[in-house]
């Protein structure tokens, strides 16, 4: 057979498989379609739907000025208190633990849903349950699950304000890339806690993610997917929204760590962007566009943007699940030296120093701080930000601070000095055209720690005065 030929049976095959899932994927979407997969967010700030929104569930309300039946009963050990938010399997409350005497939010499945599909309510706790070993910072935690009058409910943590990122960029457009980049690396510390513990999201989007009032990420719905299309194929469920699900699942393949990192890159390119890299009116289209259409380059929709980010985002975007990165944790660690990169260096010195007492002064890439020591003495220390070596894309952050002038009758006591010293180093350096005898540690600029930086500038600071001290007898620097 020629080269032409087996290409040509190849990409039949393909077609086969693609069309054989659009086929399945058409027949059982029911029209339970999540409005934010068919929402396109456009420059001027309006929207716009392509699909109905799903029949009101639990409470039923009729409009969002209807009352909700179930505001203000009582189910269980939990008063209802408000209404936050909707899904198509289930509503999400305001509610008061009467007995612990705590504020909690209650997860209630339609009873509409489980009289349809009995089987509905054993699934879903069990997988809450499962859910609720997972104990983490960047995850809502889930406490209890229970019955009563009817209704079948998961008690999970509440975040205050319940604002979701969905919501945050309706309301605020797209973000910068530094918090973008510090929110998804959040999302991927849940997901790799999740991974670890042998759980695949499934569901990984805007909507799935709360904003605490500090402004960290905090990933919900862990096993409680909201089943936008389900098919079966090969003895496969296939469950999420649609949007931001990766490819390989709509042929069949069981969902991993992989297709987490995909709909991730999604979130990421959606955060950036205000636009999602795929998008259709129709299922079969859509499928199509995931499986065999190359990423729009997000550099020609932002511009500006950062080129390793942009490289990030495509590679989470690969079609293939060996292509994209081997963990949560792996895209993490490239994520924290973008977020480093992006930070400004004033932001970097600032924050490291908040709470001291001293006082700071410079821009851009040069700071003094100056820092008071023991007996009423000042010690002047200085930060600075230098390039490497061309063609290298390093920069090094300088913490230095001047003991007093390099005087050939210190030399021997300098070099005594720096065989004891534990921290930092004793050197010459020419300040203001004069050598000098300073005190200096140097760190990436890119890869700093707040925390690290802090530390240097105190035991500089520290070190210097009491060398200065030793040397001198003087107060200058």
């Amino acid at each position: 057979m020629s080269e032409g030929s087996r290409v040509a049976k190849a990409a039949l095959v393909m077609d086969d498989r693609i069309q054989a899932a659009i086929h399945v994927a058409e027949a059982a979407v029911e029209a339970i379609v999540d409005p934010e997969a068919t929402i396109m967010h456009t420059p001027n700030g309006a929207a716009r739907s392509t699909t109905r929104r799903p029949a009101p569930a639990v409470g039923q309300p009729t409009s969002s000025d209807a009352p909700d039946e179930l505001v203000g009963r009582t189910l269980a050990q939990y008063r209802i208190d408000e209404h936050l938010g909707s899904g198509s399997m289930a509503r999400v409350y305001k509610a008061w633990h009467l007995g612990l005497e705590r504020t909690c939010a209650l997860k209630i499945i339609d009873p509409r849903l489980v009289a349809r599909t009995p089987k509905v309510r054993d699934q879903f706790w069990a997988e809450a349950r499962a859910a609720a070993n997972l104990v983490h910072p960047h995850v809502v935690t889930i406490h209890n699950v229970g019955s009563d009058a009817g209704y079948h409910f998961i008690e999970m943590e509440y975040v205050p304000g319940s604002v979701s990122l969905r919501d945050s960029f309706v309301k605020q457009g797209p973000f910068e890339p530094a918090r973008s980049a510090r929110l998804i690396r959040q999302v991927l510390q849940a997901l790799e806690a999740a991974h670890k513990a042998g759980m695949v999201h499934r569901d990984v989007k805007p909507a799935n993610v709360l904003l605490t009032p500090e402004g960290n990420a905090k990933l919900a719905d862990f096993g409680l997917v909201q089943r936008r299309t389900k098919v079966s194929r090969s003895g496969q469920t296939l469950a999420g929204t649609p949007t931001f699900m990766a490819p390989e699942l709509f042929s069949g393949t069981s969902a991993s760590p992989q297709s987490d990192i995909y709909a991730v890159g999604v979130m990421f390119y959606y955060l950036l962007s205000g636009r999602i890299p795929f998008s259709s009116e129709r299922i079969g289209k859509l499928i199509r566009l995931h499986q065999t259409e190359p990423v729009p380059d997000i550099r020609k929709i932002v511009p500006g943007m950062n080129d390793h980010l942009a490289e990030i985002i495509k590679r989470c975007l690969a079609k293939s699940p060996a292509d994209r990165y081997a963990s949560a944790d792996e895209l993490g660690e490239e994520l924290q030296l973008i977020i480093h990169h992006l930070r400004d260096t004033e932001s970097l010195v600032r924050q490291s120093v908040e709470g001291l007492d001293c006082f700071v002064q410079g821009g851009r890439d040069t700071f003094r701080i100056m820092i008071p020591q023991p007996g009423d003495r000042l010690q002047e220390v200085m930060v600075e930000v230098n390039e490497g070596e061309q063609g290298k894309n390093e920069r090094f952050l300088s913490v230095f601070s001047v003991c007093g002038p390099a005087d050939p009758a210190y030399f021997s006591y300098a070099l005594a000095l720096n065989t004891r010293l534990t921290y930092g180093s004793l050197s010459i350096r020419y300040v203001l055209g004069a050598p000098m005898f300073v005190m200096s540690r140097t760190f990436l600029r890119d890869r700093v720690r707040t925390q690290d930086l802090r530390d240097a500038i105190l035991e500089i600071a520290r070190s210097s005065d009491r060398i200065e001290m030793q040397m001198t007898r003087l107060d200058l620097y």
